[in-house]
Formats: structure tokens, sequence, C-alpha cells
């Protein structure tokens, strides 16, 4: 009895131990194969991985190098290998769009915003695509989206190159308050960068807003006086808004600052020079209330005979050409007046008829641009005062 109890034991354990073996046998073949097509799962992946990395490079290159086309199939391989891979989605938009096909690129876009559509990149293609669709407001909307969007790298800078962008857009479709804003704006938050204060006083200047572009350069040249664009660009703006005196000043420097510069240096535009010639002109002419009162009379009589020759050949211009009464009858009948042939000696005791002599110039100057078209030489000048009489005061 005993000895089949130990036989049953000793064929127990070997049942045992053989189902062990087994059972540890089949494990390792499991791990070992679990092993391998992880391996291979692995491999493949990390090829299919190179595959897409390796396209969506050639995808890059043909972008850069201006070939949307090429970078459209390769970057679409590129995504075969990597799907939803949202770089590669991007880079394809964008090759889309390079390539011309719109439409198809705004609605990629579109499907990449409704994911994100906090996106600065994302809201500024948008902008660009809607805005070569005409479809102003959209661009509107998606340039200020890009401004107040997330950015990666230095999004201080980007977002006002978006906003510098927007500017321009409105300005081309002028809507010139909304861009002034938006440049003050752009100006308030910006370093004192020399090129920067340039470029947003010249989108000032295109805004219609030529008192803000003035401000812009002057506050460029408190800090670089010898600027030449700021000062060619100040003068003329003094120039336009009938500050001769101040306008001469800074032509002269910008003038004076091109020529030190030398012939490495661009030569200075001729309208600076002519206006320059100008206002030196002008401020020869002008009759200014704070001249000795001999000079201001004599430069009244200068005045007053190129005024006279003025009527006198418009008026036989028109005359001869209608055969008719002409025109500046009234105005001829003035310059037959009494008053208008005063002397000297008469002008310096009568101060209201010099101002009245000076009207009739600027009238004669005004009516005769009417009638016999633009004055040349001193008429254009003395015209040029009569619009802006405040180069006379003290």
């Amino acid at each position: 009895m005993t000895l089949e109890t130990d036989d049953y034991s000793s064929m127990k354990r070997r049942l045992i131990l053989r189902d062990t073996l087994t059972f540890l046998s089949l494990t390792l073949i499991t791990v070992v194969l679990f092993a391998i097509t992880l391996f291979l799962f692995r491999s493949f992946a990390a090829h299919r991985e190179q595959l897409a990395q390796r396209w969506s490079d050639r995808g890059q290159a043909a972008l850069q190098s201006g070939h949307p086309d090429q970078a459209i199939v390769a970057l679409r391989t590129a995504l075969s290998y990597a799907p939803g891979e949202r770089s590669y989605e991007l880079l394809l938009a964008q090759a889309l769009g390079d390539a011309g096909r719109y439409e198809e690129s705004y609605n990629y876009f579109l499907v990449l915003w409704e994911t994100q559509p906090g996106d600065g990149f994302i809201n500024l293609s948008l902008a660009r695509l809607a805005a070569r669709k005409n479809d102003i407001q959209a661009a509107v909307n998606y340039y200020r989206a890009s401004i107040y969007g997330t950015w990666e790298g230095d999004g201080t800078v980007r977002r006002r190159e978006v906003r510098l962008e927007l500017t321009r857009h409105l300005i081309a479709h002028h809507d010139l308050s909304s861009a002034r804003t938006e440049i003050l704006i752009a100006g308030g938050n910006a370093p004192d960068d020399l090129p920067l204060n340039l470029t947003l006083a010249a989108l000032l200047e295109q805004a219609d807003a030529p008192r803000d572009a003035l401000h812009y350069y002057q506050k460029i040249l408190l800090q670089h006086p010898k600027d030449e664009a700021a000062l060619a660009a100040a003068g003329r703006l003094e120039y336009e808004s009938g500050n001769f005196e101040e306008a001469r000043r800074l032509l002269e420097q910008a003038i004076r600052e091109n020529e030190t510069a030398g012939s490495s240096h661009e030569e200075i535009a001729p309208d600076i020079r002519l206006m320059f010639d100008h206002s030196e002109r002008i401020l020869a002419l002008a009759p200014s209330n704070k001249l000795p009162p001999v000079e201001r009379v004599n430069r009244i009589l200068k005045a007053r005979d190129i005024a006279k020759k003025r009527f006198s050949s418009c008026n036989a211009q028109v005359s001869a050409a209608s055969g008719l009464a002409s025109p500046l009858q009234n105005l001829g009948s003035k310059w037959t007046d009494k008053e208008a042939a005063l002397s000297r000696a008469a002008l310096l005791k009568d101060p209201p008829e010099q101002d009245a002599t000076m009207k009739l110039i600027f009238d004669t100057e005004a009516q005769t641009e009417k009638i016999c078209g633009a004055p040349t030489g001193d008429d254009a000048l003395l015209l040029l005062l009569a619009k802006y009489p405040k180069a006379m005061e003290p």
C-alpha cells in the first residue's frame, strides 16, 4: 500500500513538472514571438516615420525653392505615411495657396482652424486668403484674430507685423480711419526702433494722417537728428502744410546729409530739391508781417507786378480765344482802380491798403488758375502762398 502511494506521488510530481516545463516553454515562445512582433512593428513604424519625414523635407524644400506643385505631391505622400500630422497639414495648406489653389487652401486652413481657432499663423493665412477672395471683412476679422492669437517664438514681434499687414489691407480698401488707429496702436507698443518708426510714419501718411506722420518724423529726429529719410519726409510734410520756413530748414539739412554721404548713397529725390528751391523762393517773395515795413512794401510791389502780368496775359489769351467779353472783367476793373497803382510811399503810410493789395494779388492768381490753367514760376509760388497765408504771419 505504501509503495503504491509513493508511485502515485512520484507520477504526480512528474506530471506537474512536465506541465510546468510546457507552460514555461509556451510562455517563452510567446514572449519571443511578442518581442519579434514588437520589433517588427516598431521597425515598420520607424520606417514609416522616416519616410514621412523624408517626404515632408522634400515638400518643404520644394516650397522654399518656389515649386509648390511639387511640394503638394510630396506633402500628400508624407501624410499617407503619417496621417493627421499637423505640421505636414499646415505645410500642405500653405503649398496649395502658393500654387494658386486658393479655394482648396482656404478650406484646408478652415479645417485646421476648427481644431485650433486661436492659432495666430492659421488665422493669418486665412486673412490673406480672404483678402485674395476680396472678402474684405472676413480678412479683417481673421487679421484681428491673428493679432490676439497664439504664436511660437517672439509673439510680440509677430503680432506687430500682422497689425501692420492689417493696416496695409485697410489702406488698400480706403478704410483710413481704422488704419490710422491700428498704426497708432502698433506705435504705442513698439520699441524705439528707427526703421520701424520710419515705417509707421510712412503708413500714417498713406492713411491720410499727415500730422501724426509728422509727429513720428519729429520723434525720430530727436533721437537721430541726421537721418536723411526723416529730414526729407518731415520737410515735405511741412512744405505741404504751408510751413515753408521749417520746410526749408529740414530740406536743406536733408540735402546736406545726402551730399555728405557721397557717391555711396542714393541721390536725393528731385522733388525734395524742388521743394527746397520753392521754399527758399517763397520765403524771398512772401511779404511777411515780421519784416521791416520798407522790405514788406517792396515785396508787395514785386508780387503786384508779377500778378498784374499774369492777369494781362491770361485776359488777352481768353479774349483772343473766345472773341467775347473776358470772364476776368470784374478782376480787370480792380486792376484799373487807383488803389491797384499806389506808390511805395502811399503803401508805407497805409497798412490796410497793403493787405488789400495782397488780396488782389491772391485773387488774381486764384482766378487765372481756374480760367487759364496752372501757373508756373513765381505765379505758382504766389498761388501756393495764397493757399497758406500763415506763411506771412509773424
